[in-house]
């Protein structure tokens, strides 16, 4: 499933005693680059747009394909738990200094080396299986590089929005964004299950290698410059790291929300590769159930961002919340129903997963100064994502254990108690835009 990629803001907090907060203001007009205009009359928005629109249906494709692949190569939920974890550990391990890095690079170019690299190292598994090859071993040996490239791209990327569209329009593109994302999702998923009973799961994640090169290309159609501030002095990187921890900690919202969202990013973090275990092992539906499945959850995120670009929730800590817990009693009711009833379960899921990742990006961005843009957000992806390792590796234990259909209980039962646990926390429940 999609998650911050996506996926994925000044100081109005109270103060780091933990205080009640205000609602998330606007900077003032001399922060505000560039001056709002309509997001279909932003060329350069649109071209990133395309760009990114092309990119997400591969990453659809190789989110369904490479679990498909690992399971046929292995049979194992376990093995399925440690690709899960090579693919979340740079964001433990790099995504600090990735965001200290995109406040003082081009962030376009950051973009561009990305891309180009993660195009190559994605074409090395159906490379690898062309030429019959150690499949499983290629797979688990660009896992990290590649997830590596990933992390750069989005600290620099996340820390280009305000200055692509003005923070005036973050909401607004953020659902935008998040929309165009979750189209590649919509037909990705059920191509990739089909595909692969076509031609194999590995020659199917080629298409993934063509879209980045896509959306490397389409960085060179952008023309405003997309740098951070220019600084008057110099700092050394551990100490930009240590200044975006210290505002996260400041930030009694911030802090919060972030935390919350980890929780929950933990829980579900196998989700993807339960539900195939579920359906292809447990239930022996086939992968082309499989397809059909992941894109009614795209089908709802795709609506769930539309509804998000045109009205971004406002009480976004009631919004997280709710989801959470919709969230978790979706994934208990799929369990031993009917085709049509888990994929009717997952499209609610996708429309509640998109309208939540909206307003928490947004919520993140509005809180941060511009300078500080790329560390706030690696920050939270180093905890939100950094940490996922853990629950993948738990979910690969239990899918071999316990099997898929007890292991999406469990994942909603974990989301129920954690939105239930954190609508006691103030900073959580009263969090909200006003945009």
């Amino acid at each position: 499933m999609p998650a911050e990629p996506a996926s994925h803001r000044p100081d109005l907090s109270a103060g780091p005693s933990g205080a009640e907060e205000t609602p998330v203001h606007l900077a003032p007009a001399a922060e505000l680059a560039p001056a709002p205009v309509s997001l279909r009359r932003n060329r350069d928005f649109m071209v990133v747009l395309l760009g990114q629109g092309v990119s997400s249906f591969g990453d659809a494709i190789t989110n369904t394909a490479m679990p498909i692949l690992v399971l046929a190569l292995t049979g194992s939920g376990f093995a399925m738990g440690i690709v899960g974890v090579l693919s979340t550990l740079p964001d433990l391990v790099v995504g600090l200094p990735a965001g200290a890095y995109a406040d003082r690079w081009d962030r376009r170019r950051m973009m561009f080396v990305a891309d180009v690299g993660r195009a190559v190292l994605t074409a090395l598994v159906p490379l690898s299986v062309w030429l019959g090859g150690p499949t499983l071993a290629v797979v688990i040996g660009v896992a990290f590089p590649l997830n590596v490239l990933r992390v750069l791209w989005l600290a620099a990327f996340t820390a280009a929005v305000p200055g692509l569209v003005g923070r005036e329009q973050v909401p607004r593109a953020n659902g935008v964004l998040e929309a165009a994302w979750t189209v590649g999702w919509v037909v990705g998923p059920a191509l990739a299950g089909l595909l692969a009973v076509a031609i194999g799961p590995g020659p199917t994640i080629a298409i993934d290698a063509a879209t980045f090169a896509v959306s490397a290309g389409s960085l060179f159609f952008v023309r405003r410059s997309l740098r951070p501030e220019v600084r008057t002095e110099r700092t050394h990187i551990v100490a930009d790291v240590r200044e975006g921890i210290a505002f996260v900690a400041r930030q009694p919202t911030l802090r919060a929300v972030i935390l919350f969202w980890t929780t929950t990013s933990v829980i579900s973090a196998g989700l993807t590769g339960a539900l195939i275990f579920y359906i292809t092992i447990d239930r022996d539906l086939g992968t082309a159930v499989v397809g059909l499945v992941l894109s009614a959850f795209a089908v709802g995120s795709l609506g769930g961002s539309v509804v998000a670009a045109r009205l971004a929730p406002k009480p976004v800590g009631l919004v997280m919340l709710l989801g959470a817990v919709g969230m978790g009693v979706a994934l208990i009711a799929s369990v031993g129903t009917p085709v049509p009833v888990i994929v009717a379960v997952c499209l609610l899921a996708g429309i509640l997963d998109a309208y939540v990742l909206v307003g928490y990006l947004s919520l993140r961005t509005l809180l941060s100064p511009d300078a500080l843009l790329g560390r706030v957000g690696a920050t939270a992806r180093t905890l939100s994502v950094g940490l996922t390792p853990l629950g993948s590796l738990a979910a690969g234990i239990a899918l071999d254990t316990i099997g898929g259909g007890a292991t999406l209980t469990l994942m909603g039962l974990g989301l129920v108690v954690a939105g239930a646990g954190f609508a006691l926390v103030p900073n959580v429940r009263r969090a909200r835009l006003a945009v």
